[in-house]
């Protein structure tokens, strides 16, 4: 059996992360665009992670 790369890890606990991170600013009360900034900051940042960690498993 193939063993799992690590971004594929990385891919599960980000977007576990972010749905958590969500439900809390939701129940924070915070505004809509402040939400939406967030979550879309942490998401970049979280793709950034996961293509920098695919790069480095197929040396690129």
């Amino acid at each position: 059996m193939r063993r799992m790369q690590a971004w594929q890890y990385l891919i599960a606990i980000f977007a576990v992360f972010w749905v958590i991170f969500a439900i809390v600013l939701i129940f924070s009360d915070f505004p809509f665009y402040i939400i939406s900034m967030a979550l879309t900051t942490i998401a970049m940042l979280s793709l950034l992670i996961i293509a920098l960690a695919w790069a480095y498993q197929n040396n690129l």
